[in-house]
């Protein structure tokens, strides 16, 4: 557990297929350090699957939304949420 704040069951990193820890790297290297939400729905890997496919679309080029209204969204949710982070 990258943190203490998790509170859903995760997969266990040493269980991952090749794929999916190759993907956890990625996740690692670019986006976060914290496992949480990578490995609470690694244990349904087309969850997963759909959702880094979701990710990717909105923080690359292939999405035409403003950065700056992403980010607004996100700490507004994170606000709206109560998020620890």
């Amino acid at each position: 557990m990258a943190n203490e704040y998790g509170k859903l069951p995760k997969a266990d990193p040493d269980d991952l297929s090749p794929e999916l820890r190759r993907r956890l790297d990625v996740w690692f290297d670019k986006a976060y350090t914290d496992d949480n939400l990578f490995l609470t729905l690694a244990r349904k890997p087309e969850v997963l699957n759909q959702f880094l496919n979701w990710v990717t679309f909105i923080y690359t080029d292939a999405s035409s939304l403003d950065p700056k209204m992403v980010e607004l969204c996100r700490i507004r949710l994170a606000f709206r949420n109560q998020c620890v982070h």
